[in-house]
């Protein structure tokens, strides 16, 4: 059968296809690139966060002051979890109702209204109530300026060594500070309790009528949800907290998962209005993209690879430290280990419980560009007793002693025994002479 095409058609097919083919793959990894351009990010401080080791995977000036707005919630609600029972109701007063700012986010709590913890705080980080932050403020400590103070303290707690806060909210004040790198830290810590995460997961909430309102719906302001929004919806996004003020612009935390790689995105200072999107959420994706198609999930410690062992030779008795569990990170290629160091609390283990911790490890890994260190507790998974050849010499003289006596009483027992034998050859010779002469 006669072909439909000349030779010189087929050749033009042919690199026609090879350029469709090349254009395909190019699409399809348009964001495999080791480097993450700044210059395509609307907001001015952009990090992606490692949820398993807190490990900077990528940030444009990630250290640098920044307001938070209403991101600052995240450390409220926290708060208030930790320190509150969610079942417990609480009574609005006029303190708290009045001291929010007029012209900021609210979920129109009254006087006296008597509305749960649990609801508050899906009214805090749904529907960002400045009031519902007092609330709870007032509820948590007493007043606000203890909660404040309280807010500072669990601040340097956790790590986040840049950020100072003056309100429950965000509400903007030039001392009510942070960067993008402790917001990160702090939705690391935040993300750690299951109630938190279920809150800032869930898309819509009703709460129950009180004794001064109707039932209020609550509809959670992250657009990353919402496909109705499709420039910003983004199917791996978990969770998050949104905040905007004049003066910080919008702001975002959140994170989201792909399989087997959970890592934090903010995003912060970014215009509302890049046609018609939100910076915010546009930098969100970019970021989220960035992570899971350039980065893969690495072992950089096992459980049964680092363990230890200390030997106290004064009380010959032997113990093993380990970490908790295997630890993962995320490199862009192939890690290789580089060196650990072992720090310990203490050098007297004797009076410590089992799984107590002794100790930290400090594990240094390098990938392709990417060179993490990351800090692990080490526990007291073993105490055992051991014999030492060295501990004999503490109990030399104790030992010579006693093979002294052994001997001498081998000894004893042979002369005795020779003594005997002597005297049942005499009396046999004995016998001899005094037998009866016939």
């Amino acid at each position: 059968m006669k072909s439909f095409l000349s030779n010189k058609n087929k050749f033009r097919v042919t690199i026609l296809i090879i350029l469709i083919s090349f254009c395909y793959i190019f699409v399809n990894n348009i964001y495999a690139n080791t480097d993450l351009d700044e210059n395509g990010l609307y907001c001015n401080s952009d990090l992606v966060m490692d949820y398993e080791s807190g490990n900077v995977l990528f940030e444009k000036n990630g250290y640098n002051k920044v307001y938070p707005a209403s991101t600052t919630k995240i450390l409220t609600a926290i708060l208030t979890i930790e320190n509150l029972d969610l079942d417990k109701s609480i009574v609005a007063s006029k303190e708290a109702i009045y001291s929010t700012p007029i012209g900021s986010s609210v979920i129109y709590l009254q006087v006296q209204e008597v509305m749960s913890v649990k609801d508050l705080l899906y009214g805090l980080l749904l529907e960002s109530g400045n009031d519902a932050a007092n609330v709870l403020a007032e509820a948590v400590s007493g007043n606000i300026p203890d909660f404040i103070k309280l807010m500072n303290q669990k601040l340097k707690e956790i790590g986040c060594q840049n950020t100072h806060f003056t309100n429950a909210h965000g509400f903007h004040d030039d001392e009510h500070y942070t960067t993008v790198y402790d917001m990160a830290i702090l939705m690391r810590y935040a993300m750690q309790n299951n109630t938190f995460r279920q809150i800032v997961e869930t898309k819509e909430y009703t709460i129950e009528s009180t004794n001064k309102s109707k039932e209020r719906n609550c509809t959670n302001t992250n657009k990353m949800f919402d496909p109705d929004y499709p420039q910003m919806y983004y199917e791996y996004i978990l969770g998050g907290k949104t905040g905007y003020t004049e003066e910080a612009r919008g702001t975002f935390v959140g994170y989201g998962k792909k399989d087997d790689k959970m890592v934090i995105v903010c995003a912060f200072d970014g215009s509302q209005n890049i046609n018609r999107q939100e910076g915010r959420f546009l930098d969100s994706i970019k970021l989220f993209e960035y992570a899971f198609n350039n980065f893969n999930k690495y072992k950089i410690a096992d459980k049964n690879t680092y363990k230890f062992n200390i030997y106290d030779e004064n009380y010959n008795e032997k113990y093993t430290l380990s970490i908790d569990s295997d630890k993962y990170a995320l490199f862009n290629n192939d890690f290789f280990y580089s060196n650990y160091d072992i720090e310990l609390n203490s050098n007297d283990l004797s009076n410590i419980e089992l799984n107590s911790k002794v100790g930290t490890i400090k594990i240094k890994s390098t990938g392709n560009s990417l060179n993490c260190e990351n800090t692990y507790d080490l526990l007291l998974i073993e105490k055992t007793n051991y014999f030492s050849i060295n501990s004999l010499t503490k109990y030399f003289k104790i030992i010579v002693l006693i093979i002294l006596i052994i001997i001498l009483f081998i000894l004893l027992k042979k002369i005795n025994k020779h003594t005997k034998r002597r005297k049942n050859t005499y009396n046999k010779i004995n016998y001899k002479k005094i037998t009866r002469i016939k």
